[in-house]
């Protein structure tokens, strides 16, 4: 992805955050990637549980378990090098539209498998993001419970949660990244610098999951 492609995410998003802090971090998300020597068992990267078979969701080949190892060890990087209680990232899977679906996890494990619809964008933070396309910081969620801008005491379990959807250069949501802290205050412009450079980097492999790749060719250089 090109630093135009950063600029845009971040003036998109409103985000003042330091343009070459955030390319730095996607470049070392990349890096990552594309070294692909992670010994990953392929029952973790389809795994199948009572919420969700992701292989009902995700065609099961050889092109996606490369792209699925690529999300997962590139979360796997940024979430070993923040303070965080979990991470997961999400697609809103290809043939129902109203559905995030858990892709990769880190640390403690939240919902699966979740309806994007507008009653769940006041219950889940990730799903307001794939919904409206705009990314998400929660510094108090207490504060945000009391005023009724989020609902549902399950949220308190991560003081601080920042959602951040995973756009092509269309707009088109693909998935969404959400993080969770134990402390208020925890996405600090280091912290969101490192987020939204993996929420970048991570557009490759998710179009490779939902067949995107012409849609990305078609918007530009990646």
């Amino acid at each position: 992805m090109s630093d135009l492609s950063v600029r845009d995410y971040l003036q998109t998003q409103g985000l003042k955050l330091p343009e070459d802090d955030v390319c730095v971090a996607q470049v070392a998300v990349r890096l990552v990637m594309a070294s692909g020597n992670a010994a990953i068992e392929r029952a973790l990267l389809w795994y199948a549980n009572d919420d969700v078979v992701l292989a009902e969701h995700i065609l099961e080949n050889e092109q996606n378990e490369v792209a699925l190892k690529q999300v997962f060890m590139a979360l796997d990087s940024v979430f070993e090098r923040t303070v965080v209680k979990s991470a997961v990232v999400y697609a809103l899977a290809p043939d129902e539209l109203t559905y995030l679906v858990r892709l990769a996890q880190q640390g403690e494990v939240i919902e699966q498998k979740v309806s994007v619809d507008e009653e769940n964008g006041w219950h889940y933070l990730f799903a307001r993001s794939a919904q409206t396309g705009w990314l998400n910081v929660v510094d108090n969620v207490e504060h945000w419970l009391e005023q009724g801008e989020l609902k549902g005491l399950h949220n308190m379990r991560g003081p601080s949660q920042m959602s951040l959807p995973i756009c092509l250069p269309s707009g088109r949501v693909l998935g969404v990244l959400h993080v969770e802290a134990e402390q208020k205050s925890a996405f600090d412009d280091a912290a969101q610098a490192e987020w939204v450079g993996l929420a970048l980097a991570l557009v490759e492999p998710l179009s490779v999951l939902l067949n995107m790749d012409n849609e990305i060719e078609d918007n530009g250089d990646m």
